[in-house]
């Protein structure tokens, strides 16, 4: 595969649709594939703005398509059946979106039960006090039943007043998530609530709605789901995720904001192996080419210089992988891996950029001070093999400095020629 069919599948890869010139490897398919993946991607975001006028039929067949078609068929009957609830036929009821059913069509229910109840009680309201005060009563149950509702789900839901100081409701699900009783959570002040960082943070993104909203009227910029920390009753901090609202009074007034919140511990975990893994070596733990190539350019834009770069070569690992099997070859890889971080701090830049070369990036280290970085690296491969009982760790080493970013390029060349230079001495002197 040609390096420029690779960039497109690694584009691909990350959810970006680049243009397919003519001439690639593979032009043809990618061209479909793109094309294919456009048309999915187009398709779902006309579903998700609610536009049920776009057709399907670009996006051709498979469990993708077809999944998007049934959940389009889907919402164009649940759109008729709104239509006809609307003018008055209570009769509808929705069987094919299981949870989302089963409310849509208890809600139905009520309101046909409610305009009942209206209908008579209007009838009679002039007449019997006594029936107006059983659909008050009737009204209070409803009331209890919505708030049953929203003490049952596993998300916190909070209602908090419009000065953003005091909490005047908290459901239940608060102790799952903090540890907190509903009373201890509701004498919370809003900002013991949060983090201080994330207190100034939901503080200043609401000031910023309130001002927006009394300009424009505009009630909508106040659905925003953002993230901020909060402190659980044993001490821990958790990542939590917030949608945030605003009910008004008839004269347009803020009466008070309304919060669904949410623990996305396990969520922010798994992007965070993500980012790990998209940055690291899977068999030494070390920085991947990829992450090395990246801090090159960032290293280029910065005041770090002199920056040394030490390139380093595992010796014999072919000879290894060929004689005695390749799991003693990735050992030896670890083995080199680990003498590298040994001889590091935290701060320095160690990374795996092919199968058995290493490549270091030393800043603010003058050429001086990547010797002494390799004699380190010597010190530590002796201690290695003395200790380990593994196969003894070679390794070949060179290192230059770049005093600017015109000079990294060559640098890297000449440590890399330096290595080749140590390797050849290293080899002569065995044989000798």
């Amino acid at each position: 595969m040609d390096e420029r069919t690779a960039a497109i599948l690694e584009q691909l890869a990350k959810g970006r649709l680049p243009t397919i010139p003519p001439d690639v490897e593979y032009s043809e398919q990618l061209s479909r594939l793109t094309g294919y993946l456009d048309a999915i991607r187009g398709f779902a975001l006309a579903l998700g703005n609610g536009d049920l006028s776009k057709s399907i039929e670009r996006c051709g067949v498979g469990p993708v398509a077809g999944s998007l078609k049934a959940l389009h068929s889907s919402l164009k009957h649940l759109t008729w059946q709104t239509k006809q609830i609307a003018v008055g036929d209570f009769s509808q009821r929705v069987d094919f979106m299981g949870e989302f059913a089963s409310a849509f069509n208890s809600m139905i229910e009520g309101l046909d039960e409610s305009r009942t109840e209206l209908e008579e009680a209007y009838s009679r309201m002039n007449d019997d006090m006594i029936e107006l005060q059983r659909i008050s009563a009737e009204l209070k149950e409803s009331e209890e039943r919505f708030r049953l509702i929203a003490e049952s789900v596993s998300d916190v839901i909070w209602t908090l007043d419009a000065s953003m100081d005091r909490f005047t409701y908290v459901s239940p699900s608060i102790a799952a998530l903090r540890g907190f009783t509903v009373e201890e959570a509701i004498s919370e002040t809003f900002a013991l609530a949060l983090t201080p960082e994330s207190y100034v943070y939901v503080r200043d993104i609401l000031m910023q709605k309130l001002a927006h909203y009394r300009e424009s009227g505009d009630m909508e910029c106040f659905s925003e789901r953002i993230e901020v920390e909060q402190k659980c009753k044993d001490g821990r901090i958790i990542p939590v995720e917030v949608v945030i609202s605003a009910i008004t009074t008839a004269d347009g007034q803020i009466k008070e904001f309304v919060g669904i919140s949410r623990d996305i511990t396990e969520r922010k975990r798994e992007e965070e192996k993500l980012k790990y893994s998209s940055t690291h070596d899977a068999m030494t733990g070390l920085y991947n080419r990829a992450f090395f190539d990246a801090e090159l350019g960032r290293i280029a834009h910065g005041p770090l210089f002199p920056v040394s770069f030490i390139v380093a070569d595992l010796d014999g690992l072919k000879r290894v992988n060929d004689t005695i099997g390749h799991n003693e070859g990735d050992q030896l890889i670890r083995g080199a891996s680990d003498v590298l971080k040994m001889a590091f701090r935290g701060s320095d830049i160690v990374a795996r950029t092919g199968g058995d070369e290493f490549l270091i990036i030393l800043s603010m280290t003058d050429a001086e001070l990547a010797d002494k970085s390799i004699e380190r690296i010597r010190r530590y491969q002796e201690q290695y093999n003395l200790n380990s009982g593994n196969l003894p760790v070679s390794i070949s080493l060179g290192a230059a400095t770049a005093h600017n970013a015109d000079e990294i390029e060559s640098a890297i060349k000449e440590a890399d020629k330096r290595m080749y230079e140590d390797k050849v001495s290293r080899k002569q002197q065995r044989v000798g």
